[in-house]
């Protein structure tokens, strides 16, 4: 326990530092260094006392002095693969600001600080900023900025696995895909759908790779045929959803991968006169907004979540362990189906 005349010297006339922490704690400064910072085998018992010690103390890492020792900058950069594509904005920004939620919270509690940096590595830009690592989101086919970063031997971690081969090394953090996209199909078909369809995307990252070949192994495994439709980058995904179904045969239950593609099938059923959920089901990927009753649609839409906080979460835990000398190991978060009205039948 604190006492009072340790208090009343490191009040707020000065910074309190790791030598008060270790004097209110009867511990060395090695000790308490190593409890603040999670290393060294020390009881937990004892890490608690440190911890709580500093808490009281208002005692909070200097990262200057921090820095000098480590020679760390204590900043970690996040940057995502497709970015600067047209369509990313409205398409997966809901998913990256949780994603970047999760980062930044962690970070800040590992006493790091998170900044976005641009993702074009010939523009020089993203080198102006003195970092110790990258989280890349979504790396695509022939990625530049990876090869930059092992060229210059920047740590590196990515959300979603690398396309090209040559980066095994590279730790990853992926969603659970074979198990979410068996878990949304596999609760359409059960709600009463006899054609499943998959309104997938032209970006070039293993989500979408991943999600339309699991898509299309699943129609295997159940004897149905393939019925997918993908726009062109540059094409409004409400037309590529009115030709998916319009056609012969058309799906009686889509699944969207992202939210703007959801959208899109809403658009699309309401002018070809279907009916949601009696004439089409709807599902989607959608991290924004996972209770139960969001009803910022016209018909709140099934959802497939990738737990997108987590995910930026475990990125800059993985990371840090990178830059602590721990050895990584690749990280996999569950996916979760949230039911809604756009599935619910009778």
């Amino acid at each position: 326990m604190t006492s009072r005349r340790t208090t009343r010297a490191t009040g707020a006339s000065r910074r309190v530092g790791i030598r008060d922490v270790a004097e209110a704690t009867g511990l060395s400064i090695t000790t308490v260094s190593h409890a603040l910072r999670g290393k060294g085998q020390i009881a937990p018992a004892t890490r608690e006392r440190v911890r709580r010690a500093a808490e009281e103390l208002g005692y909070r890492p200097d990262p200057v002095a921090r820095g000098l020792v480590s020679g760390r900058t204590g900043i970690l950069g996040l940057v995502v693969g497709h970015m600067s594509d047209v369509p990313w904005a409205s398409t997966y920004r809901p998913y990256y600001a949780a994603f970047s939620a999760g980062a930044t919270m962690t970070a800040v509690e590992r006493d790091y600080a998170l900044v976005a940096v641009p993702g074009d590595p010939a523009s020089g830009l993203w080198t102006r900023v003195p970092m110790d690592g990258l989280i890349i989101v979504d790396p695509v086919r022939d990625d530049p900025l990876l090869a930059d970063c092992a060229r210059r031997g920047m740590p590196v971690v990515t959300d979603g696995r690398p396309i090209d081969p040559g980066y095994d090394a590279v730790p990853t953090v992926e969603s659970d895909l074979d198990h979410g996209m068996a878990a949304i199909l596999g609760h359409l078909r059960e709600a009463g759908a006899a054609r499943v369809g998959l309104l997938s995307g032209p970006e070039p990252d293993a989500y979408t790779q991943d999600c339309e070949r699991l898509y299309r192994q699943w129609c295997a495994e159940t004897g149905q045929a393939a019925l997918v439709e993908t726009p062109a980058i540059s094409e409004d995904p409400v037309d590529a959803a009115l030709r998916l179904l319009s056609a012969p045969g058309r799906p009686d239950a889509v699944h969207g991968l992202n939210e703007t593609y959801g959208q899109a099938l809403v658009v699309a059923a309401r002018r070809t006169g279907l009916a949601i959920p009696g004439d089409l089901m709807v599902s989607v990927m959608r991290e924004s907004d996972q209770s139960a009753g969001a009803t910022d649609w016209e018909i709140p839409l099934t959802a497939l979540s990738l737990d997108a906080r987590r995910l930026g979460a475990e990125c800059v835990t993985t990371l840090i362990d990178v830059l602590d000398g721990k050895k990584p190991t690749d990280v996999v978060v569950p996916c979760t189906v949230v039911v809604r009205e756009s599935t619910r039948r009778g």
